[in-house]
């Protein structure tokens, strides 16, 4: 059994869990917050069989897209004084995906 803990980005999470549903793997979402540009985002615990393992990566990437986005700093983001209005380019999307071993796992 594994641990899933997939951070993705809130524009992804309704189609990804909606994927994930529909193939039978369970998932628990928990609200999170990004550093980065305090963009929100969902952390997604799933519990899968070993052999199930890579199935769910495969649905997770296809489901959590990078994209570009526009974006203007924020304070509490380093810049210089003449930057301080410039749109900035920055890739969002995607997943963060930690995988880790479960040692025993109970259903009630």
């Amino acid at each position: 059994m594994k641990l899933l803990f997939a951070v993705v980005q809130n524009d992804d999470v309704k189609s990804l869990t909606r994927a994930l549903v529909d193939h039978d793997i369970s998932v628990t979402r928990i609200s999170s917050t990004g550093g980065f540009l305090r963009g929100g985002n969902t952390t997604l615990m799933i519990g899968i069989e070993e052999e199930r393992l890579e199935f769910a990566l495969s649905i997770i990437r296809e489901k959590s897209s990078r994209r570009h986005s526009v974006t203007v700093p924020t304070a509490g983001i380093p810049h210089t004084a003449d930057s301080a209005a410039m749109p900035l380019t920055v890739v969002v999307g995607g997943a963060t995906v930690f995988v880790l071993d479960v040692a025993d796992f109970k259903k009630f």
